[in-house]
């Protein structure tokens, strides 16, 4: 026997599994029963026949042989018509090897790992043909996504960056595997936040593993699954895919938290960006339909807010000093676009709401526990016309940080008065906020006066605060606090 041919025997050996010595007698004895039992055949003009002793004995050896194959090796029989129901309803249920649950764990791994990443084509080299796209699975992997992307908003504010399997246990029959798994939720720190219960269903056949259901047994998914019928009516038709998943994601991201944050021309370009990247979807019209009527429905309600009504200079200053505060909260400088004209005037007030901001998300100052929209008065007038007011006002803002309980400030605006409401085109401050008062605005003074302008001026010194921030917020890890 050559090499070649050698080689050839090795792999078929390797992936036929030797014959029993008890089915080889179980062969001999079949073919003697049938011997015995199978007519006489003397007549020489019918010796050409092959006798029928010999066709049965073939037949019952492939028959018990096959048999053999298909047992040992269960998936081989996973795609063969009417064979597979066969394998399937005569092997017995037994405890998955330690072999086998390294392998279901490994495929777990790889399927939560795409699903969080959204790479929605590696998830599917996980799963059974289109079975990803199946209702069931469509509602547990926007729950895996749901379970990541919100994280940020648990009660503790723990940031998650991966589930972990805890715990798996699993059974086999013929070539489908039953996985009982618990997931933990775990935050970059390695905090466990939360611990999940799911069953898995798996299929296997000669190219590998495939997951065919993930159905989560949880009091969240319960409440996941409630929320998502009640804002989008239904779960997307099968078939669908998961590319709505970040749609969705973006939409209850919206609800649930950006809504109360951002200005309205902010989340009107946000509501845009949804419905351009809804367009590109592969969905069913009907999935499509749903989404877009319930973004188009915020639509509205965003640029009815850009035309604004007619509001005091009173509110105007809260409403102002509301959003200022609210960057302290979420880590997030708000959008005062809708309210106020970014120009000379007013750019360092947008340079200091990033750098309140940038305190609290870079780790130098703890965000405040809450921030509501307070009052303000007019201290001093000191110009008006039909067209402008300058005025001094005293703006208090209800904010909590855990010791504290509101801020009260002076600070100065020139506004304009228009037919559509008025709208803020000067800011300053001269008493108060250090960072405002002694660091951001003698630093930008002096970068105009060396003959930079203001939008570089502004940009400069917000550079060299930012720094700062990043010293400050070093220094206190370093430090342990």
């Amino acid at each position: 026997m050559n090499t070649v041919d050698s080689e050839i025997k090795k792999q078929v050996d390797a992936f036929i599994p030797p014959v029993p010595e008890s089915y080889n007698r179980m062969i001999d004895g079949t073919i003697s029963e049938l011997r015995a039992r199978a007519p006489q055949h003397h007549s020489s003009g019918r010796s050409h026949f092959i006798p029928f002793t010999v066709i049965a004995s073939v037949i019952a050896a492939l028959f018990i042989v096959t048999s053999v194959i298909f047992v040992a090796r269960p998936a081989l029989a996973a795609e063969v018509p009417g064979v597979g129901n066969i394998v399937y309803s005569i092997s017995p249920k037994k405890k998955a090897n330690d072999s086998d649950r390294e392998r279901i764990e490994a495929l777990l791994n790889d399927a939560f790992r795409s699903l969080s990443f959204c790479d929605y084509e590696a998830a599917a080299r996980c799963f059974r043909g289109d079975s990803l796209s199946d209702r069931g699975n469509y509602l547990s992997a926007a729950y895996v996504d749901h379970l990541l992307a919100f994280s940020d908003y648990f009660p503790d504010g723990a940031n998650a960056a991966e589930l972990e399997i805890a715990d798996l246990q699993a059974e086999q029959k013929a070539f489908r595997y039953t996985a009982h798994v618990t997931l933990d939720l775990i935050s970059r720190d390695g905090t466990r936040l939360s611990t999940e219960d799911c069953t898995v269903q798996l299929w296997e056949n000669t190219k590998g593993l495939y997951i065919e259901s993930i159905e989560f047994d949880s009091g969240g998914f319960g409440s996941f699954a409630a929320m998502y019928e009640d804002i989008f009516g239904t779960v997307p038709s099968h078939g669908a895919g998961l590319e709505l998943i970040p749609i969705d994601r973006a939409y209850l991201s919206y609800t649930r938290v950006i809504a109360e944050q951002e200005g309205a021309r902010q989340r009107t370009d946000r509501l845009e960006l949804m419905l351009s990247e809804l367009d590109a979807v592969n969905a069913s019209d009907e999935d499509k339909a749903i989404r877009e009527s319930l973004i188009t429905e915020e639509l509205k309600k965003t640029e009815a807010e850009i035309t604004p009504e007619v509001i005091t200079v009173e509110q105007l200053a809260s409403e102002l000093m509301y959003r200022y505060w609210l960057g302290r909260k979420t880590g997030e400088a708000c959008d005062f676009s809708d309210i106020m004209e970014r120009n000379e005037q007013t750019d360092l007030f947008c340079w200091d709401a990033v750098l309140q901001a940038e305190r609290v998300s870079l780790g130098a100052l703890k965000p405040l526990v809450s921030v509501e929209p307070g009052t303000a008065e007019i201290l001093e007038t000191i110009d008006d016309t039909n067209e402008l007011i300058k005025a001094r006002f005293y703006v208090y803002t209800e904010i909590t940080d855990g010791i504290s309980e509101g801020v009260g400030e002076e600070i100065i605006l020139t506004i304009r008065k228009d037919d559509t409401g008025f709208t803020v085109i000067g800011f300053d401050r001269d008493v108060g906020d250090g960072l405002y008062t002694y660091s951001l605005k003698p630093l930008a003074a002096g970068y105009i006066e060396s003959g930079c302008s203001w939008q570089e001026a502004g940009q400069m010194a917000y550079e060299v605060l930012h720094e700062q921030i990043i010293r400050d917020a070093q220094w206190l890890t370093d430090h342990g606090y």
